[in-house]
């Protein structure tokens, strides 16, 4: 029973990778595990550059990019500017706003059953005199399939003094993958700011194992 509910957890796991559009055949794990554990374990990218899947300790993990969320005013570059990493992948980056609201929402079907995640913004403060928004609250929300909702207030991260230093992860909510939370889950950072604010980028929102 255990080696045939590894192998169903494998499938699903390859499965992603097709869907991402990773060229792997579905029996590959068989005679080629080591590609198949690298290729899960580092990570792949959708083709339309909207999401990121990996396995982390045998579990499910998703990133949802800026590009796969809604963000008010985004679409309007007085706001709003977009940027490319290295990698392909486009962040939003605030231009000056005073109502900052990103939303989004995940298919919670997609993760591993039994396991407790955390959601959280992958965020960063860009390093210019005319970022405002270090330090500032921020409120976070996540409302699960349960009909339950977590609510919270956070500070965005400050100043980084290099470019290369690591994203701050803001910290949405946490749950477990139970039955009762199979369906749609939205997640949200919103806050009305005294006078306009500028500087906060935005990577992805993150769905990780804890």
């Amino acid at each position: 029973m255990a080696q045939q509910s590894w192998a169903m957890s494998k499938y699903r796991q390859i499965g992603f990778l097709m869907e991402a559009g990773q060229d792997v055949d579905p029996n590959e794990y068989q005679n080629n595990p080591e590609r198949i554990d690298k290729l899960l374990s580092a990570g792949v990218d959708y083709k339309d550059k909207k999401k990121r899947y990996w396995v982390d300790k045998g579990h499910d993990c998703f990133a949802i990019y800026a590009r796969g969320l809604n963000i008010t005013n985004s679409d309007r570059p007085v706001y709003w500017q977009w940027l490319t990493d290295s990698d392909g992948i486009e962040m939003a980056k605030v231009v000056k706003t005073r109502w900052l609201e990103v939303r989004g929402s995940f298919w919670t079907m997609n993760l591993s059953p039994n396991v407790p995640y955390k959601v959280s913004f992958r965020t960063r403060i860009d390093n210019t005199p005319y970022s405002t928004m270090n330090g500032q609250s921020v409120n976070l929300r996540l409302t699960l399939p349960d009909g339950t909702y977590q609510e919270r207030q956070a500070e965005l991260p400050g100043k980084k003094l290099q470019d290369n230093d690591p994203w701050y992860e803001l910290e949405v909510g946490q749950f477990n993958m139970t039955a009762q939370n199979v369906g749609k889950m939205e997640f949200a950072m919103e806050q009305l700011f005294g006078r306009w604010r500028a500087g906060l980028v935005i990577k992805s929102v993150q769905i990780k194992t804890m």
